[in-house]
């Protein structure tokens, strides 16, 4: 799915991953997303306007002892376009 948002947090050179808040989310919550590439590398940046091609992807992780699941969603990007930023890219 196609996502608008903006990044919240500065990217890091050593993490594929964001954080960002979604357009329209009420809440104004914060993501985390992981990206198949660096989004440093890329030039994205804190305060950046993008698009993201968002997948959700399952973790379940089963207590070896007592054989209980945990379930955890990641939110995965694969691809994401500068929409607009304030640093005059």
């Amino acid at each position: 799915m196609k996502l608008k948002g903006t990044i919240v947090e500065e990217t890091s050179p050593q993490k594929n991953t964001m954080v960002v808040k979604f357009e329209g989310d009420e809440k104004q919550q914060h993501f985390e997303i992981k990206c198949s590439f660096n989004p440093h590398l890329h030039r994205l940046r804190k305060w950046d306007y993008i698009l993201m091609w968002i997948k959700w992807e399952s973790e379940i992780f089963t207590e070896p002892k007592t054989g209980e699941k945990s379930y955890f969603t990641n939110l995965t990007c694969s691809k994401v376009i500068e929409i607009s930023s304030p640093y005059g890219n």
